[in-house]
């Protein structure tokens, strides 16, 4: 019987276990109806803006601007997306380990912006300390925070503190769904947009009051857009993950449960078998016992 109950006690362990990872696929799987309802014009809008730079920089290759200026100092910045919570397979190992491999060292200027607890205990444990930490934007990502956000970004960059900025994220989308992907905020370059498809070269565009002045108002509203773009695709990542996670854990866990009631029975019966024979030996040797009086 010491078998049965143990068998029992893992089998109420795996149960419960599968109403916690059935209860967090139906929140995380909720989470990603609502967020689906707008990724597909957030998809329509990333495109647009893409393809609307591109025209941009076809047309205006002789301009010069801080923006676009290629030929800076070599420190990086990179703003690393992560999760804030784990249970997610491997969502947050890829995007992190990926992350790691664009870190320069610190002594060389290099800068790290993070966004996710997971991101912030990876690179501690590495030695690594993020100079900014934000914190709740990838629980809950909207333009307002995108936009606090912005202007971090362009005061380091204006300011001199970083010379190329990098974001780190998990794509949504397209080949690279479901997998890292490092994309270039500032410098904008035209390198960086060979895949942006339908952008053509204008032949004649006119900048008023001056390029200078456009160029200033749009490239905070274009990296504005991007940074939006790739939280709500880092939002809908790591849902997406947790709940194919937890419905894998889930159907383990019925897997499990299979196999441990076969088992639970198996014992019962073999208990139940040795009971029988040990009351059949017993009633035998009563029976001999009073043949041989």
């Amino acid at each position: 019987m010491p078998q049965t109950l143990d068998l029992r006690r893992r089998m109420t362990a795996v149960s419960q276990t599968k109403k916690i990872t059935g209860a967090m696929q139906i929140v995380s799987s909720t989470r990603m109806k609502r967020v689906m309802s707008r990724i597909e014009y957030n998809h329509r809008y990333f495109n647009t803006v893409q393809r609307t730079m591109k025209e941009l920089l076809l047309s205006s290759r002789d301009i010069s601007h801080p923006y676009l200026d290629d030929s800076r100092g070599n420190r990086r910045t990179c703003i690393v997306i992560s999760g804030d919570k784990g249970l997610a397979g491997d969502y947050n190992a890829k995007v992190l380990e990926f992350a790691l491999q664009y870190l320069q060292p610190q002594e060389e200027g290099g800068g790290l912006v993070t966004l996710g607890h997971t991101a912030d205990a990876f690179f501690e444990a590495r030695g690594i300390t993020p100079d900014v930490s934000y914190s709740g934007v990838v629980q809950d990502p909207t333009l307002d925070r995108a936009r606090g956000m912005l202007y971090d970004v362009l005061r380091m960059y204006e300011s001199g503190l970083a010379d190329e900025i990098l974001v780190i994220y998990t794509s949504f989308y397209g080949e690279t769904k479901n997998q890292p992907v490092m994309r270039r905020l500032l410098p904008i370059k035209l390198a960086d947009y060979g895949d942006v498809k339908q952008a053509q070269e204008l032949s004649e565009i006119l900048y008023e009051p001056s390029a200078q002045v456009v160029f200033d108002m749009l490239v905070p509203q274009y990296v504005l857009g991007i940074l939006f773009g790739v939280l709500v695709q880092a939002y809908a990542s790591e849902h997406y993950a947790r709940m194919t996670a937890m419905q894998r854990a889930t159907q383990n866990a019925d897997e499990m449960l299979e196999q441990l009631t076969v088992r639970y029975h198996m014992a019962r019966q073999s208990a139940i078998t040795s009971e029988i024979a040990e009351i059949t030996g017993a009633a035998l040797a009563l029976s001999e016992g009073g043949d041989m009086q």
